[in-house]
């Protein structure tokens, strides 16, 4: 019996092992996207029909903060940020041009784990390497 519990432990922390950690962001809801979408294209700035929104990204980890992938002349996207995690009043925290930014703004408008569950890349010190900017290090 002894032998069989400790077979069932380490196929347990086996298992464990490799299934990776729950971090994904979430699709918005209607009225969630609808908001987000709304800041996204204001904050965008281009003349009218210059920029498309494609979407919207809500993080897991916490639900004040979202992406809005928002195109448009020099302008690739924003991380926007809610009073409460029920409101659909979002403000712009940080914005993407047309090129990669820092991982230090990013870092300095978000939680890393936000970071990571949004899945938000920047430049890392200067060597110009680019990774997801909620990594450690």
């Amino acid at each position: 019996m002894r032998g069989l519990l400790s077979f069932a432990v380490a196929l347990v922390a086996g298992l464990t092992l490799l299934v990776p950690a729950a971090v994904a962001d979430r699709k918005p809801s209607k009225a969630e996207r609808s908001a987000i979408e709304r800041v996204g294209l204001e904050v965008c700035g281009s003349p009218p029909g210059g920029c498309t929104f494609h979407g919207a990204r809500v993080s897991t980890r916490n639900a004040r903060f979202a992406w809005a992938d928002v195109t448009g002349e020099g302008f690739s996207g924003a991380l926007v940020k809610r009073p409460t995690r029920r409101s659909h009043r979002f403000r712009v925290v940080g914005t993407q041009g047309g090129g990669i930014g820092e991982c230090s703004y990013w870092r300095a408008r978000a939680p890393r784990s936000v970071l990571r569950d949004l899945r938000i890349s920047g430049l890392v010190g200067d060597s110009g390497k680019v990774r997801n900017c909620g990594r450690r290090g």
